[in-house]
């Protein structure tokens, strides 16, 4: 997926609970568009519209919630047995907010932004740093992620622990990011720390 021209792409990631979404929202008040990929991917199944039609064509209208857009456990259940359902899921999910990014990328382009970040959580496991421009990990301590997880979305330890475990560890963060954002403090201080590093990205940029 290619940018648009003189467009360039910032990945920001990070681990469950690390505080990403916190700094996205903060470059967000800094005036930076940033395109939340994982609310894209929802949406193609959360919200009615040619993504839900394509699925339930695929998988079934036993798929179809009350809502009339896709029961998301049924599937979760589908695709976790079935290599070739979850194929064929990830293309029909991927494909639309490929759609839906470059639709971004282009009201940016035409309103003359040099930069726009991606909010993407899985950039590393999925092996597309190479897509951008620099690459930004958010960082936080295990213990505090785990607890900022279980008290502001209601989960407990053991699925806190199951998601970490199916994401890069913090080490490959390092190694692989070209920048990083600590948050070891407080908001405040995360606050700094993200218009520190969006302040040197801005001043990287051709």
């Amino acid at each position: 997926m290619a940018p648009a021209p003189a467009l360039h792409r910032i990945g920001l990631t990070g681990g469950i609970g690390s505080g990403k979404s916190t700094v996205a929202a903060l470059w967000r008040e800094e005036g930076m568009r940033v395109i939340d990929l994982d609310a894209h991917s929802r949406a193609v199944l959360d919200v009615p519209g040619d993504g839900v039609e394509e699925a339930i064509a695929r998988f079934g209208e036993e798929l179809r919630n009350a809502a009339g857009t896709i029961d998301r456990a049924a599937m979760a259940r589908l695709v976790f047995a079935d290599d070739a359902a979850r194929a064929d899921l990830e293309r029909i999910v991927l494909s639309r907010v490929d759609e839906a990014v470059a639709r971004e990328e282009a009201e940016a382009a035409a309103a003359g932004e040099s930069l726009v970040v991606h909010d993407s959580p899985l950039l590393l496991e999925k092996g597309k740093e190479g897509d951008y421009r620099a690459v930004v990990a958010v960082l936080a301590r295990r213990e505090d992620r785990i607890a900022r997880v279980m008290r502001d979305r209601g989960k407990d330890r053991e699925y806190v622990e199951s998601i970490m475990a199916a994401q890069v560890t913090d080490r490959e963060r390092i190694l692989r990011a070209d920048r990083l954002v600590l948050n070891t403090g407080t908001r405040e201080q995360l606050a700094a720390r993200a218009r520190h590093t969006l302040e040197r990205l801005r001043a990287d940029a051709p």
